[in-house]
């Protein structure tokens, strides 16, 4: 037991990048999903869209990096030590959907916390946001997403779909699992809102 739990900290920590302050102290690198907006397109439907507030798993409440051992423990989840988000991972999302969404002036975005409220109510719950290493030298990228689309009025659903898109990882540590994730994230946003569009015309 002691040789694997040496194995996974190793792992963590040789991935993370760490380096090394004067003093010896260990910097922890931070990271976000950059400046520039996704790819994805702003619904055209002329309705009006209220963005609830995005939950998530209690795991995903954290600014941690996680990632999953396949070929050694794939049943627990592992964080790196030296590495995290700015923020947790669905208010990082969150912000990227509210991005594109405002995109489009022509049409008004609200938000429930804000007391605004549009014809549509955007619900989104992010189940699944990990790297998962296969070996030493493989991973891929894994994120899950629940939405649903309801009316503003009453709340009665309308439509709801799982989401989900994986992306390999360039390389196995902390970098490379943020690379994937911001691109597979990004993927599942312009397939998110392909949906909300067709929604929102129907």
């Amino acid at each position: 037991m002691r040789r694997r739990g040496f194995l996974g900290l190793a792992l963590a920590s040789a991935a993370a990048g760490c380096s090394f302050g004067r003093n010896g102290a260990t910097d922890t690198a931070t990271y976000d999903f950059g400046i520039e907006l996704p790819s994805a397109h702003a619904p055209r439907s002329g309705r009006d869209l209220t963005l609830d507030e995005m939950s998530a798993a209690a795991w995903l409440q954290t600014p941690a990096i996680l990632y999953r051992l396949m070929y050694r423990d794939p049943a627990r989840l592992h964080a790196y030590a030296l590495s995290r988000w700015t923020a947790a991972p669905a208010d990082l999302i969150a912000q990227r959907v509210r991005l594109v969404l405002s995109s489009a002036p022509q049409r008004g975005l609200g938000r429930v916390s804000q007391g605004v409220g549009g014809a549509r109510v955007l619900k989104l719950e992010l189940d699944a946001f990990e790297q998962i290493v296969e070996s030493p030298s493989a991973s891929r990228a894994v994120v899950r997403m629940r939405a649903g689309l309801a009316d503003s009025a009453d709340r009665s659903l309308r439509a709801q779909r799982l989401f989900g898109v994986e992306a390999p990882c360039p390389s196995v540590d902390a970098p490379g699992a943020v690379y994937a994730l911001r691109a597979a994230t990004d993927t599942l946003i312009a397939q998110l809102l392909a949906w909300v569009d067709a929604g929102l015309s129907s």
